[in-house]
């Protein structure tokens, strides 16, 4: 039986520890021996083991809103993760091999892929799981490869695991972007760049693994609110902006009143060839704004695009705003990328990853 590392309470956890046996005996000898391979696929790639006549319906729909929905924030439409579907009966070793898994079960129907499915399942978990409909997801970590993560989303029927996904969308999706955040993080931070964050550090009280290939933007005076961080490659060209100010109330953290500081701070300092010519929100596209949890600290977050408002250039850009209470400062913190005719998803993955490792 295979461990499984529920997101849920623990009666759910040992519950499932009890019933659920899912393509378990052959990873788990391969694990005893220590000859499991390392996991394989794309960033943001996720393989979707479901019955096919299921994917053309009703599931399938909910399915692709959950992990094909598009990305706020980019100016081309890409979806959250690069979904590829197979049929259960085509699930082979080398598939199984895969970083992201997910297998979709219900047991509402009999056709070949549904009864695939089922092989996988003793009698008594199928009797437990259509007992209680409060169970519907697992995650398990190196099921079959090292660095891997299987995802199972079943339930009775269909109608009841559409509506758990549906109630779930959210929680959903943060398993795989986390999961995919930090196996970015592990390969970013292998070589940094030190003397800039000493340099942070010393000018500005700021915490902050900084990749290599960032450098500071010189600026004409050295602000002492204000970093702007570049790396410049041939098809892209990555920004952060820092900028602080004391904090004064929760007003400030109003969508109105943080984009006008948006608005000083690049007008004030990102200025190209010309003081008309500085970064600047791009009025057609609304911006998408929500309240996370930034690092312990109350935050939210803003997805639009960017443009220079004399030149052609623009982009996606994402930002975070948040509150420090041990330095009594409202930071604003910006990543904007311009990378023309060329897929945004993975480049603004990354700057999230580099953005969210701020310690203030």
């Amino acid at each position: 039986m295979i461990l499984i590392k529920n997101i849920f309470n623990k009666q759910h956890f040992l519950f499932l520890l009890i019933i659920l046996t899912f393509w378990g005996c052959s990873a788990k000898q391969e694990k005893d021996l220590g000859l499991l391979p390392s996991a394989k696929g794309e960033v943001g790639e996720i393989i979707l083991v479901i019955d096919t006549v299921k994917w053309k319906g009703p599931l399938g729909e909910e399915i692709r809103e959950v992990f094909s929905r598009k990305i706020e924030g980019l100016p081309q439409p890409e979806a959250m993760f690069t979904v590829r579907n197979i049929d259960p009966n085509k699930f082979v070793s080398f598939l199984r091999q895969h970083k992201n898994i997910v297998i979709v079960t219900t047991f509402d129907e009999n056709t070949a892929g549904s009864r695939k499915l089922r092989e996988f399942f003793t009698p008594e978990s199928i009797t437990q799981i259509k007992n209680n409909e409060n169970i519907f997801m697992t995650n398990s970590e190196n099921e079959y490869a090292k660095g891997q993560l299987v995802m199972n989303l079943f339930s009775k029927d269909e109608a009841t695991l559409i509506k758990h996904l549906k109630e779930n969308r959210q929680k959903i999706q943060d398993v795989f972007n986390n999961l995919e955040r930090k196996r970015l993080a592990s390969k970013l931070f292998k070589a940094r760049k030190k003397d800039l964050e000493k340099s942070l550090l010393e000018s500005h009280n700021i915490k902050m693994v900084i990749p290599a290939g960032y450098k500071f933007v010189p600026l004409d005076s050295v602000p002492e609110d204000f970093v702007w961080l570049r790396y410049v490659e041939y098809d892209y060209d990555r920004n952060i902006v820092i900028s602080y100010k004391d904090y004064e109330s929760e007003e400030q953290f109003e969508e109105e009143n943080i984009l006008k500081w948006r608005e000083d701070i690049m007008q004030k300092y990102t200025q190209q060839d010309s003081p008309d010519n500085y970064v600047i929100k791009e009025k057609l596209v609304p911006v998408s704004t929500r309240k996370v949890n930034f690092n312990g600290k109350y935050g939210v977050e803003l997805r639009g695009i960017w443009r220079l408002s004399v030149s052609i250039v623009g982009g996606p850009f994402l930002a975070y705003v948040f509150y420090d209470k041990d330095s009594g400062r409202i930071y604003y913190l910006e990543g904007f990328l311009s990378a023309p005719g060329a897929s945004k998803r993975e480049h603004m993955r990354e700057m999230e990853v580099v953005l969210r490792n701020f310690k203030g």
